[in-house]
């Protein structure tokens, strides 16, 4: 029976690595390599030697998830772009000012009307000067991000 000998000079068995012997395979000094696998806090095995991976990961990172990361946040930045062109997303500064234009025109509006009773005018600023915690409300209820508490704010943009 013949035996089925693989090709290459790499044994069956992984390779473990020396500084000595690895240096010069990444074109390093034993002490650069040393000193980039301890910036990485790379440590060696119970034979003091290093596996192939370790070494490639302090000498060059996992850039495989850096790529990665990156792809995410690229992704998300252009989600948050198409949204904005499609018009699902509002700049709420330009949003409160619109508001408090509208905010300023109604209460000029009621406060000039002669009709209407002195309770009835306050009963209507009151209600309008509401619009900011409103506003603040459905802005928390579309963020992922947490406030405060933790807790979602009631309908009418109240915390409590």
């Amino acid at each position: 029976m013949a035996v089925i000998r693989p090709r290459g000079n790499v044994p069956r068995k992984p390779l473990r690595w020396t500084l000595e012997r690895a240096g010069p395979e990444f074109g390093l000094s034993a002490n650069s390599l040393r000193k980039a696998l301890n910036r990485a806090s790379v440590e060696p095995g119970e034979d003091g030697c290093y596996s192939t991976a370790q070494l490639l990961s302090g000498l060059y990172g996992l850039m495989h998830e850096e790529r990665l990361k990156t792809q995410r946040e690229l992704t998300r930045k252009y989600e948050i772009a198409n949204r904005i062109a499609e018009g699902s997303v509002l700049d709420r500064d330009a949003l409160t000012a619109g508001f408090t234009q509208l905010a300023d025109a109604l209460s000029n509006v009621v406060m000039s009307d002669r009709a209407l009773s002195r309770e009835s005018k306050a009963d209507f600023l009151r209600n309008l000067s509401n619009w900011p915690l409103i506003l603040a409300g459905v802005a928390n209820r579309q963020s992922k991000l947490q406030r405060g508490s933790g807790q979602a704010p009631k309908e009418d943009g109240s915390e409590d």
